[in-house]
């Protein structure tokens, strides 16, 4: 399982999304982003899903980690008042697509409940959804329970979720020079305007994001609970974050 401080700690992610996709309970699509990519979610931070992991998990090769990041960036002094969307109003999904046909075939859905600093945490999944693409309802099943900012075991599932340090690299102020309609809407950052369209030299790069947390969500399990030999092992990951509307 992995473990963070407020130190930098490297991730090698063997497969990466972050999508532009929303999901509801019994509802239709709403909004979710990469890394604030609309003025929508900056201000309504909690849909912003900044990246999706998958990697093997370390010192057991037969197991699989999955990172769902998303918040970011939020300052030490912002971290511990920050909390994952409640029940009633968001729904935050992985999903695994283990045939090659580019829809989920199965999900792991957490929910979460309670004030900050006490929220409770609950995983659906690895379950096959009920209804694939933008129209999800909460799966059945075996649901596995327990506190953020603890790691939680059950059987052979590992879940953690809470702030964690962004292991995103970038040179924002760089970024936002050459794509200047990409920048935030408010902020010393939304003042930028077109600048050299280059980054800095290799040595001179400034990351941005570091000393800024997300709040993560991690699992680890055996890869044979999401892999599928009939494609060798191969899946796809992504990731959603929904507001519910009932």
């Amino acid at each position: 399982m992995l473990k963070w401080n407020y130190r930098r700690a490297p991730i090698v992610a063997l497969a990466t999304a972050g999508i532009a996709v929303g999901s509801v309970i019994a509802a239709r699509a709403v909004m979710a982003s990469d890394h604030q990519d609309t003025p929508l979610v900056e201000l309504s931070p909690r849909y912003d899903i900044n990246d999706v992991y998958a990697f093997p998990a370390p010192g057991n090769p037969s197991h699989t980690v999955l990172v769902l990041g998303t918040s970011s960036p939020l300052t030490p002094a912002q971290t511990p008042s920050f909390t994952f969307g409640t029940k009633d109003q968001e729904l935050y999904q992985i999903k695994i697509d283990n045939t090659g046909d580019a829809r989920e075939d199965l999900v792991f859905q957490l929910t979460f409940t309670g004030k900050s600093g006490k929220q409770k945490v609950t995983l659906r999944g690895p379950v096959a959804p009920a209804t694939v693409g933008t129209m999800n309802t909460l799966a059945g099943g075996k649901q596995i329970k327990g506190y953020t900012n603890t790691v939680i075991q059950s059987g052979d599932i590992k879940l953690f979720a809470g702030p964690r340090d962004d292991p995103f690299f970038i040179d924002l102020e760089t970024f936002f020079r050459i794509l200047p309609d990409r920048r935030p809407s408010t902020g010393p950052l939304s003042e930028i305007t077109q600048g050299p369209l280059t980054f800095r030299p290799v040595g001179q790069a400034v990351d941005f994001v570091r000393g800024f947390n997300d709040m993560a969500i991690v699992i680890e399990l055996p890869t044979s609970m999401i892999a599928n030999s009939a494609t060798n092992g191969r899946f796809g990951v992504w990731g959603t974050a929904s507001r519910i509307r009932n």
